[in-house]
């Protein structure tokens, strides 16, 4: 297999003004880079700036300064459409709280971003939701509104919907936060059995240490700076990361 780098930070940084002029800076020299098939994880506490590494890693923001190349381009290069239009064929994300949309099935929710496809993605798109749900198990509750679904069962719909168009990059935001550790479990081991099949590239934000275990490579994120870690992280090496 050929390994491709998907994403490439090089001293980035983001910061942001805040009401009374200070400037509030969050991530602070940033160099990471993604390539495809890896599993990464990414620790830290709460406000350390993972979101927002997130949002950089997703194409919904880019850098106050540094170079971030997404696929080789440049995004700083990219005009907000043509950002969205290669997020939206390229990453698939997946929240902690899910954000199925609670009037539609499971089924329906799984459609959602394949009707932004072009081509025969769009006109097979029953067919795609229901092989993509079929493989996350829940091919028999299609029909099922998320409020009639476990934790576990929404979090694999959130996943099926997130893998439909097959995206290269996959970001799993807290995935297990909402769930019980074996149903927690369960869904990390799905989600990169997954990505491993595609060879999509899997980076999970989370401060779980059984989660960030499961990776091939792991970083933390300390206010704004972001350092390697051993491959393997176990649960004294992320004790006090926090939520």
């Amino acid at each position: 297999m050929i390994v491709e780098t998907l994403v490439n930070l090089r001293g980035v940084t983001r910061s942001v003004v805040l009401p009374d002029d200070q400037e509030l800076h969050i991530l602070r020299g940033v160099d990471f880079e993604v390539h495809s098939g890896d599993h990464t994880a990414i620790i830290g506490r709460s406000g350390c700036g993972k979101s927002t590494l997130l949002n950089l890693l997703g194409l919904l923001d880019v850098p106050t300064s540094g170079e971030l190349d997404f696929q080789g381009v440049p995004v700083q290069q990219l005009r907000g459409n043509a950002r969205a239009r290669l997020r939206g064929s390229t990453v698939g994300f997946v929240f902690q709280q899910f954000n199925l949309l609670q009037g539609r099935s499971a089924l329906d929710n799984v459609i959602t971003p394949l009707l932004y496809a072009k081509g025969r993605d769009f006109w097979r798109r029953r067919e795609l939701a229901m092989d993509m749900l079929d493989r996350v198990g829940l091919a028999g509750r299609a029909r099922t509104m998320p409020n009639m679904l476990s934790g576990g069962e929404q979090q694999r719909v959130a996943i099926a919907r997130a893998l439909v168009r097959r995206p290269r990059l996959i970001l799993a935001d807290e995935p297990t936060g909402a769930l019980d550790v074996e149903t927690g479990q369960a869904v990390m081991a799905l989600l990169d059995t997954v990505a491993t099949e595609t060879a999509a590239a899997l980076v999970t934000i989370t401060h779980d240490a059984n989660v960030a275990a499961l990776a091939c490579a792991c970083y933390r994120l300390d206010a704004g700076v972001l350092t390697g870690l051993n491959a393997g992280l176990n649960a004294h090496e992320t004790a006090g990361v926090g939520a």
